[in-house]
């Protein structure tokens, strides 16, 4: 318990100290919430908390109680190695697409969120149709039913549309949250574009849809804001902006609970209150604990990024998954080294893990340093990898995403050029 409590204080000393520093929302700050949150719910329930949990009987480290230790310094050598160097040379943070531009693409595909609100009603309609009303919210209906769909049917060409759209909606989310840094966050706006946001997830029983608005809204409106304050003087937060953030985040949280407790079917059935709900985030954590137990150090031959880089999952990896689903836990949630661990072995991982940092960070604060349509786009994605790096394999997860990013950079000129003015200026 004690390491596990002892990780998550120096993830949050250190997002905390580095925000307020540079007042810029770098991935390892999100990083380091997330992962200190994971380490800390840990910890409490290692204490004695949750004896309605779900898994409460699972929470017994033999591997990870050491490995977090060992995970908490690689990560931490890389973000303050990153940082030292941006101090050392200077580096400045700097957007180069004037607000104007910002607004105008804004404004000229705002059909996508529309898009994207009614193709998640089809979704809806689609779902009920495959499992019934009543059973909508089953997450595990919902995704085991998808899964067992044909792709060629219509159905499974609904939510492949569906699932591109969602991910164009992604980057629209981020821009309008970047956006608004350098205005002023109003509840009636925020509450709209979550509602056009929603549907698509909602239509299989997820909650994610939720997180994600928070990630892609909230951490690039940070980062506005943020930016913003070096150009001109103002708060990081007016007195309304903070009571708006205040009632959107408790309602959001709250949501995020109430749909695992309505699900029907499914662990709501059990008594774990609102805060229970919320400790998936360290099942992550227990699915490494118990790959390093299925197969001990030296016993498995490496997969070398099949699993963790290329997403293509080795047999040796199934086998993994087919044990898991033999108990209680979900074969689904992960943290970003699970897979690694079978890829590259017990120390190799941690290689991995300080290059994923390292790079990670090394990128945004470069795209940071000139912030382009494109870059701020490479940022989010960044953003988004270290955010879920908690319970999703964050590289091989988000190859969709940097996909489409490469279709941007092709064809900008065809999609942006046009609203771009010659002259590079400043945020007003």
């Amino acid at each position: 318990m004690l390491n596990f409590l002892v990780c998550g204080i120096i993830f949050w000393i250190y997002a905390y100290s580095t925000f307020r520093r540079d007042k810029i929302f770098y991935p390892s700050i999100i990083f380091s919430f997330m992962w200190g949150a994971a380490c800390l719910y840990t910890a409490a329930i290692l204490g004695g908390y949750g004896d309605n949990l779900y898994l409460k009987e699972y929470y017994v480290f033999k591997h990870m109680n050491v490995y977090i230790v060992y995970f908490t310094i690689v990560v931490m050598a890389a973000f303050l190695m990153v940082h030292s160097c941006r101090r050392r040379q200077r580096m400045s943070i700097n957007m180069v697409m004037d607000i104007d531009f910002v607004e105008r693409v804004l404004s000229k595909y705002h059909w996508i969120m529309w898009v994207n609100f009614f193709g998640g009603l089809l979704r809806m309609a689609v779902m009920i149709n495959l499992v019934g009303f009543d059973s909508v919210m089953d997450y595990r209906v919902a995704a085991n039913s998808m899964m067992m769909t044909s792709s060629t049917s219509v159905a499974g060409i609904i939510f492949k549309l569906t699932a591109y759209v969602q991910m164009l909606s992604n980057f629209y989310i981020a821009l309008y949250g970047l956006r608004i840094g350098f205005g002023k966050l109003n509840l009636k706006q925020t509450v709209g574009i979550f509602i056009l946001y929603s549907p698509t997830q909602m239509a299989t029983g997820g909650r994610l849809f939720i997180l994600y608005f928070i990630l892609y809204f909230f951490g690039a409106f940070l980062l506005g804001r943020g930016l913003s304050m070096q150009y001109g003087r103002r708060k990081l937060l007016d007195a309304k902006e903070k009571r708006v953030i205040i009632i959107v985040f408790s309602v959001l949280m709250i949501l995020v609970g109430l749909i695992a407790m309505l699900r029907s079917g499914g662990v709501s059935k059990d008594k774990e209150n609102l805060i229970d709900k919320f400790a998936y985030i360290t099942e992550g954590l227990l699915a490494t604990e118990y790959i390093m137990d299925y197969y001990p150090e030296g016993t498995f031959h490496l997969d070398l990024g099949k699993n963790s880089l290329a997403g293509s999952l080795t047999d040796q990896y199934l086998s993994f998954r087919g044990y898991l689903q033999q108990t209680k836990m979900s074969s689904v949630i992960i943290c970003f080294f699970t897979r690694a661990y079978l890829d590259f072995g017990y120390w190799g991982t941690l290689v991995y893990i300080f290059l994923f940092a390292f790079l990670g960070e090394s990128i945004s604060i470069y795209c940071l340093k000139r912030i382009t349509l494109i870059k701020f786009f490479i940022f989010i994605v960044i953003l988004k990898m270290f955010y879920e790096s908690v319970i999703a394999s964050s590289i091989s997860d988000n190859i969709p995403s940097i996909e489409l990013i490469i279709l941007f950079f092709i064809f900008y000129n065809i999609l942006f050029g046009r609203l771009q003015n010659r002259r590079t200026l400043m945020p007003k």
